[in-house]
């Protein structure tokens, strides 16, 4: 599921992500939560084995370390520093912030087990995804729409007036 979504992405260009997460990482990464008394879901785990975090269009899903590209300016920030963040702004939650956009959190309610889309201002829970891969798939698919809504054309018809070469 994460594969076929992220290759749309990769379609669609602009896409950063880093090397799937090595064991060693994910134990220091666990270890390092469980200091803050939050525990990192399956899932999430399961897809930093995909790739250890991710941005794009302005979507951010955090990875075990901070990961700049030097090329492009982007950079993937960190779970745990994040959390520490997180934490100090919401004391005594168990929940773990997974990743953000400029306007939404993504969270994870260990409680009941759902993964939030939160409003980032309000706090307000906007939707429920009993899977991180349904958030996912949401969150990307909600972006992809948007940019190929906002940007209105089809990048195979765009040409180089000069030139007449097609990009």
């Amino acid at each position: 599921m994460f594969e076929e979504i992220i290759n749309k992405v990769v379609e669609i260009g602009g896409l950063f992500q880093t090397k799937p997460i090595t064991d060693a990482q994910m134990e220091k990464l666990e270890n390092d939560l469980k200091a803050l008394n939050i525990e990192l879901p399956i899932e999430y785990a399961e897809f930093l084995y995909q790739t250890n975090g991710l941005f794009w269009g302005g979507l951010e899903f955090f990875g075990s370390d901070i990961v700049v590209n030097k090329k492009n300016g982007y950079a993937i920030t960190d779970l745990l520093s994040q959390n520490k963040i997180y934490q100090a702004l919401n004391p005594k939650t168990k929940k773990i912030l997974l990743g953000h956009t400029d306007e939404e959190n993504f969270i994870y309610n260990p409680t009941m087990q759902v993964y939030e889309l939160v409003d980032e201002f309000s706090g307000e829970i906007i939707k429920n995804f009993p899977l991180f891969e349904n958030l996912f798939e949401y969150i990307l698919s909600e972006q992809i729409e948007l940019i190929q809504n906002y940007v209105g054309f089809n990048e195979d018809e765009i040409k180089d007036e000069k030139t007449d070469i097609d990009f």
